[in-house]
């Protein structure tokens, strides 16, 4: 079957501005799955209403809208912004969300973003992922040539991660790019993108990160990845997407979506499990 893009767009948009199991079971083939942030396994479309009716009783207010979007082989990113009250303040956040597109329903869903700024307003005590800042680490790699084509750029950017080479990945970065990670308070100059590879890094040092999904073009790449590891003797995987600005050829802007509060509680407690 094939997809239709604006159908669900269409539908996408109306429950953004409404939330309401009504808006958003329509979304929805029978047989979908849908993964959300904090979730243990995805749930079926059985589950959406509780799911959602849960996602509202705490933000009843939430407004969400699609922002910019992008799909190749029937799959779908959308980037959104979010708003609504929580604990009595108004709150805003970013998410991508990844669907798998049948006509115009959604057969498999994801939707990635950080929970934990929006959690701590509940509870400041959540554990958290360090946000120790770093330091060039010698002279910075050479910027490469413009990468041509938004394939080429999403091959490039996921060996790169994937390899953990952060010379690699800086050397697909303008100048003047940045990377703003998820779980950090400011952006990541294109000058320390090594020493914050290395860091990250050694959070997870035996991880593997598989590439799964991409879609872009010439200005906007989104690159879905899983990440999977042992940790504290158990295995431990979480998924995310990385947004890429892209201008002649290089990365201007980044910024990855994924839930730091999932992985900061199963580090903290590996870390009471193990304190050696």
């Amino acid at each position: 079957m094939e997809i239709d893009v604006d159908g669900f767009l269409e539908r996408f948009f109306a429950f953004g501005a409404a939330p309401s199991v009504e808006t958003y079971l329509p979304l929805f083939d029978p047989a979908a799955t849908l993964f959300d942030a904090g979730m243990p396994r995805p749930i079926t479309v059985p589950e959406i209403p509780d799911s959602i009716r849960g996602v509202l009783a705490l933000v009843p207010d939430l407004v969400m809208v699609p922002e910019r979007w992008r799909e190749r082989d029937g799959t779908l990113f959308v980037e959104a912004g979010n708003r609504a009250t929580l604990a009595g303040e108004p709150v805003h956040w970013r998410s991508v969300y990844c669907v798998d597109l049948s006509g115009d329903r959604v057969v498999r869903g994801r939707r990635y973003y950080d929970r934990r700024p929006l959690f701590a307003r509940l509870d400041p005590s959540l554990p958290s992922l360090p946000d120790a800042r770093v330091a060039p680490t010698g002279a910075a790699t050479p910027i490469a040539d413009p990468v041509p084509g938004a394939e080429r750029f999403a091959r490039a950017a996921s060996d790169a991660l994937s390899r953990r080479d952060g010379a690699a990945l800086q050397r697909l970065f303008r100048e003047d790019g940045c990377w703003w990670s998820a779980g950090r308070a400011e952006p990541i100059p294109r000058a320390t993108l090594p020493a914050w590879q290395a860091s990250t890094s050694a959070l997870l040092p035996d991880a593997k990160r598989d590439a799964l999904q991409w879609a872009g073009d010439d200005s906007l790449v989104f690159l879905e990845w899983k990440l999977s590891a042992q940790l504290g003797g158990e295995p431990f995987a979480i998924g995310g997407v990385d947004r890429f600005d892209l201008a002649a050829g290089l990365a201007l802007h980044a910024r990855s979506y994924f839930d730091t509060l999932d992985l900061a509680t199963r580090l903290a407690a590996a870390a009471e499990r193990d304190p050696a």
